[in-house]
């Protein structure tokens, strides 16, 4: 008996000092993590960026981008704007959410500049779900993460056409929803527990087979491409 006694006692120590030095090492970890990246479970983040259309390949109905290629390449550029949220569930993943809106316009002359202009005003509407992963701290403020997402996008296109032979400016715009998904990769500098500096590299990709006005639905001879690549630099608020 006095030997079962015995043992029960050095397990109950063993259990208390491993629990005080777990304790300990806890402390010292959230210490560590109030300084620089980590101990926050929501995450809000605002970014401004460049993004650049993969294709400039159009169907016949948006008939301005065929019809002038200086115009065509100028639509490819665009600014990207994009809002993140992200709920922290364990150190190293995220689950949350991301809005993403994108622009672009052109307009240009005729040939014969003494008549009016064209133009085109594209906008691309994206929400959807994602999950994200990321390092550990690195050199005490840098993070690596990668992320996933897939959603709604809408596609508008607002088409300003001069026509010549009736001297006349007709303006169409066409919409479609589609499926979208994206993919993004980047680094997070930490300025303390509630700041971040982001700056990633994102691809978001869908595409649409029909275009849609007001009152008619249109079949695309070939799909409209609606893929881009975005370079964005954002601020993150950790609460």
């Amino acid at each position: 008996m006095k030997k079962i006694l015995i043992a029960l006692s050095v397990i109950v120590c063993a259990f208390s000092l491993n629990a005080q030095n777990t304790d300990s090492e806890n402390v010292k970890t959230h210490a560590a993590c109030n300084k620089v990246c980590c101990g926050n479970v929501h995450n809000f983040t605002m970014s401004l960026g460049y993004g650049f259309a993969l294709s400039g390949d159009h169907d016949a109905l948006l008939l301005n981008y065929n019809s002038d290629d200086s115009h065509n390449s100028k639509m490819r550029h665009g600014i990207n704007y994009r809002f993140d949220y992200d709920y922290k569930f364990h150190r190293n993943f995220k689950a949350g959410a991301v809005f993403n809106m994108y622009n672009s316009f052109d307009s240009y002359y005729a040939a014969d500049k003494s008549v009016g202009t064209s133009s085109d005003d594209r906008w691309l509407f994206y929400a959807g779900l994602s999950f994200s992963a990321n390092t550990d701290v690195i050199k005490e403020h840098y993070t690596l993460f990668a992320k996933a997402t897939m959603g709604y996008m809408n596609f508008r296109n607002a088409q300003r056409a001069y026509i010549e032979t009736a001297s006349q400016v007709a303006g169409t715009t066409y919409k479609r929803a589609a499926l979208g998904y994206g993919i993004a990769a980047g680094a997070s500098y930490c300025f303390n527990q509630y700041f971040s500096l982001d700056c990633f590299l994102d691809y978001m990709g869908a595409s649409v087979s029909k275009l849609k006005t007001n009152d008619a639905t249109f079949d695309l001879d070939k799909n409209e491409n609606l893929s881009r690549i975005n370079l964005n630099i954002g601020v993150r608020l950790k609460l």
